[in-house]
């Protein structure tokens, strides 16, 4: 689920939520003995007419563990790098604030 990150200031007039459409999904996954390697490919197309920051939420097993997140947006491929929660927060918020595009994967 990809959901478009309301204003703080603003949310409190709305408690509806806008979703950026799911156009496509793809699984593959390789299961040897008690574990499973899972790929998940999803596809979604931002509509809005101007640039906005989506909150992606994927729900996991609390065994599971997510080592790889790469998001690909238009010509542009992200990668994630693991890192203290309190330092990676900080770069993402100083990125939004200079108008940079920032990604920020937590459980």
């Amino acid at each position: 689920m990809l959901r478009i990150k309301q204003d703080p200031e603003t949310s409190f007039l709305t408690q509806e939520q806008v979703f950026v459409p799911l156009k496509r999904v793809n699984v593959e996954a390789t299961i040897r003995s008690f574990a499973a390697d899972v790929i998940i490919t999803q596809v979604f197309r931002n509509d809005e007419k101007q640039p906005i920051e989506a909150v992606y939420c994927f729900p996991i097993e609390e065994q599971a563990v997510i080592y790889s997140f790469t998001a690909r947006i238009d010509d542009r491929e992200i990668v994630a790098q693991l890192k203290e929660k309190k330092e990676a927060q900080q770069e993402y918020n100083n990125a939004l604030q200079q108008g940079h595009g920032a990604y920020l994967l937590e459980q």
